[in-house]
This record gives C-alpha cells, structure tokens and sequence, in this order.
C-alpha cells in the first residue's frame, strides 16, 4: 500500500468520513439494453466536464458506504474486505448484488477486476459476469479514476473517468 499514489492512498486508509469533488467524462453505450442498465443502476449519463462527488464513510470496522453522485444521477454502495472464501478480495454490496473483486496494487496505481458476483449471497455462473475494471492513479494532488464496464451479450455499457480532490473531512459516519 505504501507504494501507491499520494491520493490513492490517501482515500483508500480512512479513519474518518471524508467528501470529494471533480470532474468526469461519461460514454454510454447507444445500445438500449445498455441504457437501461445504466439507468436501473443509477450509472452516470453521457456527457464531458461532468460535476462528480463521493463521500466516503469508514465504520471504523473495515467497512465503508460510498455515495456517488454523477451530476444528477446517484448511486450507493457499501465496500469490505472478503473474509472466509472471500479472503483477498473487495466486496461490494449494489443492491441485492455483491461484486468481488480482485485488487492488484502498484507504483501507478491500483487494479480493480471483478472475479466474481452474487445475487441475494447466491454465486451467480461465470458466462453472466459482467467485465469491470477499474484502474485509479494520482495526478499531483488529485485522485484520478477510469472505469469501465461491459455486460455478456450486450457488450460496452460505461466508461467513466475523471478525478476527485477532498473538500471536506468530517469525524461523523453515514
């Protein structure tokens, strides 16, 4: 960890709750079925130079709720370290869905990759997994994210990149 990027570090050892601001670059897929999943999950629109905020809030037992909001479109989630079978991996709980996903760290940056997913705790078949990676970086003082996302037979949904700077740090939970 310690090799991280000052700002990926930063956000990923947090003792208290903390809200982020910045830009993004949204594309979604013309595809219907795609847009529909976006907006069913309350993934970002398209668009350049989109206002982003996150606020993240550490439970203080290796749990955090992420809140995310793409101009105006919000979506939640909650994130913890796997245990038991889940060793070594992130969960993140979307919903009735949980999303592992396997974390490769690095002098750039940190590697996500989903290696797996479930619907209500029950394993959902490897042919229906979705492909999302997500890679984030440091640019001087600024988290810097790239996220992209692609369903089995609907091909690319989204890809969103942009960057977050703190605003403000709060010693208070969600």
């Amino acid at each position: 960890m310690n090799s991280l990027p000052v700002p990926v570090r930063a956000l990923h050892a947090l003792d208290s709750c903390i809200h982020t601001s910045g830009r993004a670059e949204i594309t979604v897929s013309a595809n219907p079925v795609a847009r529909l999943l976006c907006r069913v999950a309350g993934l970002p629109k398209p668009g350049r130079d989109v206002p982003v905020s996150v606020s993240f809030h550490p439970d203080g037992r290796g749990t955090e709720f992420w809140d995310r909001r793409f101009a105006s479109r919000r979506y939640a989630s909650v994130m913890e370290a796997g245990r038991r079978d889940d060793e070594g991996l992130l969960i993140e709980h979307f919903g009735p869905f949980e999303l592992l996903f396997r974390l490769e760290p690095g002098d750039k940056g940190l590697n996500w990759s989903l290696a797996g997913w479930r619907l209500l705790g029950l394993p959902l078949p490897g042919w229906s997994r979705p492909t999302i990676e997500c890679s984030e970086t440091g640019d001087a003082e600024r988290f810097v994210f790239d996220i992209h996302v692609a369903f089995p037979l609907v091909g690319h949904v989204v890809h969103y990149r942009g960057w977050l700077v703190p605003t403000e740090k709060t010693n208070t939970g969600p």
